[in-house]
């Protein structure tokens, strides 16, 4: 009985063991993929950061551009023709519309 006692005891150890090694592998993986997220999200803030920077430089620039430039004076309105009352169109002048 001391041999079967003995055999799970080791038994029991070595799958003990290789447990542990697994968990310590997935762990690793684990922090790896989170290190790896962290760089990428780190990146993109930075190209984030740079491109707002950018637009509000080219922001400021055409507002200067703008401010620069003489104003244009307001077009005055069309005015609008009134139609004479009892006055029509002959009807050779009115658009023909194909039918089909």
């Amino acid at each position: 009985m001391t041999t079967s006692t003995r055999q799970r005891t080791t038994a029991r150890s070595r799958a003990e063991d290789e447990f542990l090694a697994t968990q310590k592998k997935n762990k690793k993986v684990l922090e790896e993929k989170e290190r790896e997220r962290d760089e990428k999200s780190q990146h993109m803030a930075k190209l984030k950061a740079q491109r707002l920077a950018k637009e509000a430089v080219e922001r400021e620039e055409a507002e200067r551009e703008a401010a620069a430039k003489p104003a244009k004076p307001a077009k005055a309105a069309k005015t609008v023709k009134p139609i004479k009352a009892g006055k029509k169109k002959p009807a050779g002048s009115l658009p023909q519309f194909h039918r089909f």
